[in-house]
């Protein structure tokens, strides 16, 4: 019945139908709630939208890797060199690791240079992945697998393409004060 009605609306006056696009016929549905239309009517970005959701990407990235760098102090740096020296890292790249996280997760947090560096620490999480491949997919595997760092691996690339979003302190500044 709803398809017979839809059909109708396509008539033009002498009742031969009229082309029309799919985007035409979908929302001329009729008896469909409003907020499934609005839902599922378009599957581009929100350009009102899209900046706040990069906000709240940005600052869980950033806030991840200020709480992961802070727990490497939390257990000692000791502890932290001595996994890099297990994994075939020099142990000398425990502190210098330790506060490039920091300063990377505060930039990315407050929005500057989100772009660049949420770019150099993907470096970061690229050898986490390797490191944990042998271990498997689950994270809950004995030594941690891949699969939580990749999925940070992924946001943070959404970051590195797609930008800070809104309230960024680098929008605030503008790019002439850079």
């Amino acid at each position: 019945m709803l398809a017979m009605n839809l059909r109708k609306d396509f008539l033009d006056d002498t009742g031969k139908e009229q082309d029309v696009s799919v985007d035409q016929y979908r929302d001329g549905r009729s008896g469909v709630p409003a907020i499934f239309t609005a839902l599922f009517s378009n599957a581009t970005v929100d350009p009102i939208l899209a900046p706040y959701g990069l906000f709240v990407l940005r600052v869980a990235v950033g806030f991840d890797w200020i709480v992961h760098a802070f727990l490497k102090t939390s257990r000692g740096m000791e502890t932290h060199a001595a996994l890099l020296a297990k994994n075939g890292i020099t142990p000398l790249l425990a502190w210098p690791t330790f506060s490039l996280e920091v300063i990377g997760g505060v930039a990315i947090l407050l929005g500057w240079y989100t772009r660049q560096w949420a770019a150099f620490l993907l470096v970061f999480l690229a050898v986490v992945v390797w490191i944990k491949w042998p271990v498997g997919w689950g994270y809950s595997n004995t030594g941690g697998g891949w699969e939580y760092p990749l999925f940070w691996l992924v946001a943070q690339a959404a970051l590195v393409l797609a930008g800070s979003g809104a309230f960024s302190l680098q929008s605030t500044l503008g790019p002439s004060k850079l």
